[in-house]
């Protein structure tokens, strides 16, 4: 199962995450994104951990945790199929941007900007 690793650090290294998420269980992969043109890292990781109770252990034990300074925000990654079973579990419609229209309003502070 993917899981996303948000709000790191830029000294945060693909080691760094497989070190902490190793001590969790079994790590198959971790891939820090980094940008295109420049190489920098972005800020967010994906980790793939081998099933979904190792993903549930590894949200518990380190989201919101700080790794060199940095407050992680760590959470589940599904794919488009598995996202949509679960909306039609539960009875819901997914909201498609594209059938609302383009009269759509930013609200900040109880004021709109158009």
């Amino acid at each position: 199962m993917n899981l996303y690793v948000g709000n790191l650090s830029r000294a945060v290294v693909e080691a760094d995450l497989e070190t902490i998420f190793a001590g969790l269980g079994h790590v198959v992969f971790v891939r820090l994104v980094r940008d295109d043109e420049d190489d920098s890292a972005r800020g967010y990781a994906f980790v793939a951990v081998s099933n979904e109770k190792q993903a549930r252990l590894a949200i518990q034990a380190m989201d919101g945790k700080y790794l060199k300074g940095q407050r992680l925000i760590v959470r589940p990654v599904f794919d488009r199929a598995r996202q949509a079973r679960a909306v039609n579990a539960q009875g819901a419609r997914p909201v498609h941007l594209e059938r609302m229209g383009t009269n759509l309003r930013l609200v900040k502070g109880g004021q709109t900007a158009d």
